[in-house]
């Protein structure tokens, strides 16, 4: 088979499977006929100023979708610069296709310019790292089955019909529940009284029937014991917040405490610690694992995990519905959720220089149609954006959450505004982060993209601020800027640009933003004082 031969059948089992979109950076060579063969069988191909924000961007297709985003580099520095995107897939279990030019293996005798060992590369930070040379018609589809079978995450493919060797596509088995270990689990479940639910990253991603079949699934068993359920940041959604059982937030932290130190058993529905912060889980309550994939790369719960059972959500929950004979008080949960965000609320300063963190988040998602998706960078807005952020449906809160990088939340605001159904978006970012990816504001302006643009702009690096010693390790040299107007950046990208400083400026701006179904950046000036104390609330005393 020709390259473009073995590129149209790849993009054609993409399509087969619901993939829609490319993003990328063409750099010539077998790329180009990428973006050819994807524009030929009716995919939209995004161009991207960085390969790290095109592999960002399919990795939240992915996760919105089901099905593998596909983002397309060049050999060498594209390749290179599409790590950070890969690693952020592979962490947050997002299902994608990571597609390079490469020097043939024909020429590799002859040619260093720009010749990297990619499969090493790549293979460090995707779940595979494949060529394709055209020998078997089914690797394509293998492929692509690869970035949702078992631990679904990003496939990297070079295409090479030159290559000597080629070895065969990895494919993942699925995981089948284990009859001793799910008969444990409903022993537990059916001896508990207090059982509380972490509803994980494993929920989410499954496909949008599965995932929906969970939300209702969960609402089940909650609705039968008035079990508090907690969601991670990665659930946000899986359980509205409206709901009498919705308990707040599960990071692993302090703020779900009250919750898990009342339980006799935690049941995990898709509950992945990948998403936990790496301080020890001490709660004493024997934990009931159910998950779509088994949890190999961890051991992060120790003894405190009674069993672990891999299988269909929705069959395990039924399951354990069935049996369950807890009946905990009607509305338990959404009073533990009540007073922590009354607790995360009442934090501040006596004084506040420009908007509180807290505010920029509530009066957002007061002014925010109904529906609107936020994204969200990694920093210290994120723990008042994660906890008082309303969410009514999965995937309408995206962050960064497995490697929690920075520079995550724009690139997903496009993302998840050029897919359909084209919802609003808010995009809440720092000063940091935006820095990342600041050229994407120009993709998002001629993508004429509903997306608004928050900027919680304190010239800082505020989260690590928080987390210096009070000896220093590097004082303000390590963490301030000098300070960036962004909305004068925004109006020479193309995109309305306004600075606000007060509540009511705040919300007039939203408004009119909102309004405009056009890109709009609003650059809010924060006062970052409580920062240290907001942190001290979600996750206790440093």
């Amino acid at each position: 088979m020709t390259t473009r031969a073995i590129i149209d059948e790849l993009i054609a089992s993409c399509r087969a499977v619901g993939t829609t979109h490319v993003f990328g950076v063409p750099g010539g060579g077998s790329n180009l006929e990428v973006v050819g063969s994807a524009q030929a069988q009716g995919l939209a191909f995004v161009l991207t100023h960085t390969e790290t924000a095109a592999a960002s961007m399919a990795g939240v297709a992915g996760e919105l979708t089901g099905a593998p985003g596909v983002c397309v580099g060049t050999r060498g520095p594209g390749a290179a610069s599409m790590v950070n995107g890969v690693a952020q897939a592979n962490l947050d279990r997002q299902p994608m296709l990571a597609i390079t030019d490469c020097v043939a293996g024909q020429d590799a005798g002859r040619i260093s310019h720009q010749r990297l060992d990619q499969q090493a590369l790549m293979g460090s930070v995707a779940k595979a790292s494949v060529v394709l040379d055209g020998h078997n018609p089914a690797a394509p589809a293998a492929v692509v089955a690869l970035t949702r079978s078992g631990v679904p995450g990003p496939v990297h493919v070079d295409i090479d019909p030159s290559a000597p060797t080629v070895a065969p596509v990895p494919v993942d088995a699925l995981g089948i529940a284990d009859p001793a270990g799910f008969d444990a689990a409903i022993a537990v479940v059916r001896g508990s009284q207090r059982p509380v639910v972490v509803v994980g990253l494993g929920a989410v991603m499954q496909s949008p029937d599965a995932r929906a079949a969970t939300v209702d699934a969960v609402a089940t068993f909650a609705a039968k014991t008035h079990a508090p359920v907690l969601c991670t940041y990665k659930a946000r959604g899986m359980v509205p917040d409206e709901a009498s059982w919705c308990a707040g937030v599960a990071t692993g932290a302090t703020i779900e405490s009250p919750v898990l130190d009342a339980a006799d058993c935690v049941l995990g529905v898709g509950f992945d610690p990948i998403e936990l912060i790496p301080a020890p889980w001490n709660y004493g309550a024997p934990l009931v694992q159910l998950t779509p994939y088994a949890i190999t790369d961890s051991s992060y719960f120790g003894d405190h995990l009674a069993t672990e059972v891999v299988g269909p959500l929705v069959e395990l929950l039924e399951a354990c519905t069935e049996v369950a004979t807890a009946q905990w008080e009607a509305g338990t949960g959404q009073r533990f959720r009540t007073e922590a965000n009354a607790e995360l609320l009442a934090v501040g300063t006596d004084d506040p220089q420009g908007l509180t963190p807290q505010e920029v988040v509530t009066v957002a998602r007061a002014v925010a149609p109904r529906g609107t998706l936020a994204t969200v960078d990694a920093g210290a807005h994120m723990f008042p954006a994660m906890q008082l952020w309303e969410v009514d449906e999965p995937c309408g809160l995206l962050i960064s959450c497995g490697l929690a990088t920075m520079g995550l939340s724009l690139p997903a605001a496009i993302a998840a505004a050029a897919l359909p159904p084209g919802r609003p978006v808010v995009c809440f970012t720092g000063d940091g982060g935006l820095g990342l990816v600041l050229n994407e504001l120009e993709t998002l302006a001629r993508l004429a993209l509903p997306v608004v643009v928050v900027v919680f702009n304190d010239a800082s690096l505020s989260l690590i601020a928080a987390k210096q010693k009070p000896e220093g390790h590097g004082g303000r040299l390590a963490v301030d800027y000098l300070g960036s107007d962004f909305a004068s950046i925004a109006e020479s990208l193309g995109i309305c640009g306004e600075s606000v400083d007060t509540v009511a400026d705040y919300e007039d701006a939203l408004r009119a933003a909102f309004a405009s179904g056009l890109p709009a950046l609003l650059d809010v000036r924060v006062d970052p004082s409580a920062y240290a104390r907001i942190l001290d609330a979600v996750r206790g005393p440093r």
